[in-house]
């Protein structure tokens, strides 16, 4: 009704407008009239009204926060009302549940640094949820390098990485290098270094190393943070008995010592381990090629005390193949570094 009410109005205002002009101008008033005629039986095509200031606003906010520019840097490109099919406002994370009721909201499509963003809100702005993942510009190595570090930290805990307190960044690319950089960061014996090329959607290439164990890990980092090992992943389980204080300690050199076995498809390493007798022990499997490197790693504190740890721990996933095993403990912080124990 509202709709009818604003073209019979036009039409009244378009009536008095005419009886003005000369008949020239009548024909061209006509013509305008014309154009809000539709035929019988249909209504009107009018364009959808804009998303009210607040939904508007809050989606170029928040896309503003999630790029880290300011919103007068973000560009409005369209925006329609939609009836989200559920609270997730069509863009559902894994693993999430939501109410299963319809909301009303809009879709709103922006532009920011050359690229476009689809971004839900409801019909307040209150609720906002951008549907495709911000890309990461691998030209700035230091995200990169703070995403990889969580990725093996969480991965390989036995490496004892989140021990070191300081990551020194050093610039490795060769002068005059174009296209490519390469970096390193240093915190103690670790290296981590990346090589990326400087192309739309980069892939870096990465190693982890230790100056006395070497290489212990490599693979690829992609724009979207998403880690790949360069290796076939080994599948690691261990178990570190309780500290044995019965053996004498000026014994325990000749008792402690490194066992390794082959039983099927599974490499079998049996550790007597003389360390300090309040430690918390984690291991990790690194490779090089065929080199399977065991990392142990205290976790826990030290103290005087030294006692016995039975260590027993299996390697599977591998293909058939040959293989040398290597087990170096145990690093605690910068104190006690490193060392191949057999």
């Amino acid at each position: 009704m509202k709709t009818v009410r604003v073209v019979v109005l036009l039409v009244a205002l378009l009536s008095l407008v005419v009886g003005c002009r000369p008949s020239d101008a009548i024909d061209d008033a006509q013509a305008d009239i014309r154009g809000f005629i539709t035929e019988a039986g249909t209504s009107p095509v009018l364009p959808s009204p804009p998303p009210p200031t607040g939904p508007l606003d809050a989606a170029v906010a928040y896309l503003a926060a999630e790029l880290g520019i300011s919103p007068e840097e973000v560009t409005v490109l369209s925006s329609e009302g939609v009836e989200w099919s559920d609270t997730s406002l069509g863009c559902p994370e894994p693993g999430m549940m939501y109410a299963q009721v319809i909301t009303p909201g809009y879709l709103v499509l922006l532009e920011a640094g050359g690229r476009e963003y689809e971004v839900h809100t409801d019909e307040t702005g209150r609720n906002v949820v951008l549907c495709q993942p911000i890309p990461h510009h691998l030209s700035d190595q230091a995200p990169a390098f703070r995403a990889l570090l969580a990725y093996l930290i969480q991965a390989y805990p036995g490496f004892g990485l989140e021990q070191r307190a300081e990551w020194v960044q050093e610039d490795l690319t060769p002068p005059g290098l174009v296209g490519a950089s390469t970096q390193v960061w240093r915190s103690e014996e670790w290296y981590l270094q990346m090589s990326c090329p400087v192309v739309p959607h980069p892939a870096c290439q990465t190693v982890l190393s230790h100056r006395r164990a070497g290489v212990v890990w490599a693979g690829t980092l992609e724009a979207d943070w998403q880690v790949t090992p360069a290796d076939e992943s080994l599948t690691m389980s261990f178990d570190v008995g309780l500290c044995d204080e019965a053996t004498p300690p000026d014994a325990l050199g000749e008792w402690a010592g490194v066992e390794v076995t082959v039983q099927g498809r599974t490499i079998h390493i049996e550790q007597n381990l003389s360390y300090v007798c309040c430690a918390e022990l984690a291991l990790a499997a690194g490779r090089e090629g065929a080199v399977l490197k065991v990392i142990e790693t205290n976790v826990g504190q030290v103290c005087r005390c030294v006692c016995g740890y039975p260590v027993a721990a299996d390697l599977t996933g591998l293909p058939a193949g040959t293989y040398t095993v290597e087990v170096w403990g145990v690093q605690y912080f910068d104190v006690h570094p490193l060392e191949l124990l057999g």
